[in-house]
């Protein structure tokens, strides 16, 4: 029953996701960034730079677009297609991983696999991230993978040295997989300190040595980036530490509840479930800490559904396997985990619908049109809030708005460059969203050397914050030639 309430999660996932994958446009508003990003490197030019009106990089590590620019080599561009593919398969792989992390140290390959319902069914509640051009996946497999190499191949060097390369990797795809990476050293410690120490060092070494390049080589742009600007948003402790894990428990409801019962029945093995239920708390943490944080969405909550997962997966399965196992209490713990997955997925799924989640017919014409009015400029054009339908429209690419907020007020602003290129009516078109108009200050005399010349509707996201390109500013004539 479990599994098949884990497969109906699945296939409504596989639904959305294989349906969009190869939409050619936004399916939420920083993915045309992160494109932009996978660009400059396939161009050969730096990511981690001063900001400009030229670009200003996400406050990401670099793993995910240098991915993205690899495949890029081989097919002759970068695109929407081949980083889904990567956040799909790399999401896969992590359901994979964290099924048979459940099943080792549960006994139940069935239940274990049927646990990775619950963030199946969460897919929705999570900010619809699992499979889009965003980071948030790669760094799942990652530190889930290492998390697993870690553990099982405690008793040999050579495996806590992968361990070590693979964790490192996780950082490098995004950087709040660090309480899941800590976690799993401070495991290790209180079991193989051997090993651990291996583990240690060689993590210890290869993350100072790639810092130290990356940041040699950007001019100590890359730390400012990826670590003192985090320093400058505001925090929420009542959101990253109330609101959050309450949230984090109706989500995943009666399910937890096997979790104190595993333990207090558990028998040979019990390390392992020890373990698991370890990581499931770092998850938790990991998600408290994202979502506390400004300006954070939905998606910071993915560790927060699916580290605990894995533990709900190995102790429905410590429930009911083994000679102590009774049919009844077999029963009650998959009963229990199938009911999880399906009150998850009404939570998930009530209030908007499977469709919600795809671009519709309009939208794809809404997007042609628009990349038809970019095309049609006479020369370059600004659409900061999708910078990447520049280079689709084949015009330069420039900075997303994402990047003017990164920066204000902190130690790399300001955007060099970007006031002046307004008032040198650098442009030939300017596309802005609907957000703009609450905003215009962010963009130093626009109104004054730009004039809106359409109001228009352009492709929705269906992801993410609800944006949609609205507005068509054309340069406004100089004063002495409006006199005449």
């Amino acid at each position: 029953m479990a599994l098949a309430c884990a497969g109906a999660a699945a296939g409504v996932f596989l639904w959305i996701s294989l349906q969009r994958i190869a939409y050619p446009y936004d399916l939420e508003w920083m993915e045309g960034g992160m494109l932009c990003h996978a660009l400059r490197l396939l161009r050969g030019q730096p990511i981690y730079v001063p900001p400009s009106v030229e670009f200003v990089p996400h406050l990401y590590t670099p793993l995910y677009p240098a991915l993205v620019a690899g495949l890029g080599r081989l097919t002759g561009d970068v695109g929407y297609l081949a980083a889904r593919s990567i956040s799909l398969l790399s999401f896969l792989g992590a359901l994979g991983i964290g099924a048979w992390l459940a099943a080792r140290a549960g006994g139940s390959a069935a239940l274990g696999l049927a646990a990775m319902g619950l963030p199946l069914a969460a897919f929705p509640l999570t900010g619809g991230f699992y499979d889009l051009a965003r980071s948030d996946s790669l760094q799942l497999l990652l530190t889930v993978g290492g998390a697993a190499l870690a553990w099982h191949g405690r008793g040999r060097h050579a495996l806590m040295l992968l361990a070590a390369v693979v964790l490192v990797a996780a950082f490098l795809a995004k950087q709040s997989a660090a309480p899941l990476i800590a976690a799993t050293g401070a495991a290790l410690l209180c079991t193989r300190r051997r090993t651990a120490l291996t583990l240690a060092v060689a993590g210890g070494v290869l993350f100072a040595a790639t810092v130290l390049l990356l940041n040699t080589a950007s001019d100590g742009w890359f730390w400012t980036y990826i670590f003192r600007l985090h320093q400058a948003h505001a925090f929420y402790s009542r959101r990253a530490f109330v609101e959050t894990p309450l949230l984090l428990a109706r989500w995943l409801g009666p399910a937890l509840l096997l979790l104190p019962w595993a333990l207090f029945v558990r028998s040979r093995g019990g390390q392992e479930l020890l373990y698991v239920i370890w990581l499931g708390l770092a998850g938790v943490l990991a998600a408290c800490l994202g979502f506390g944080t400004q300006w954070a969405h939905s998606n910071a909550y993915i560790p927060g559904v699916f580290f605990p997962a894995i533990a709900v997966g190995a102790a429905a399965g410590r429930l009911s396997s083994g000679s102590g196992a009774l049919p009844p209490r077999r029963l009650a713990a998959g009963g229990i985990l199938a009911l999880s997955i399906v009150l998850l997925l009404h939570q998930a799924y009530a209030s908007r619908s499977p469709s919600a989640h795809l671009p519709t017919a309009n939208d794809r014409a809404a997007g042609d049109a628009l990349l038809a009015r970019l095309r049609a400029a006479p020369g370059e054009v600004l659409i900061p809030f999708h910078p990447f339908y520049g280079h689709l429209a084949g015009k330069r690419t420039y900075l997303h708005r994402m990047g003017i907020w990164d920066v204000h007020g902190t130690i790399a602003g300001p955007v060099r460059g970007l006031a002046e290129a307004i008032r040198e009516r650098r442009f030939a078109l300017i596309i802005f969203d609907d957000k703009v108009e609450w905003t215009w200050h962010d963009w130093p005399g626009v109104l004054e050397h730009y004039q809106i010349a359409e109001r228009f509707s352009g492709p929705q996201v269906v992801e993410g914050a609800a944006t949609v390109p609205r507005l068509a500013l054309v340069p406004a004539l100089p004063v002495d030639m409006e006199l005449q």
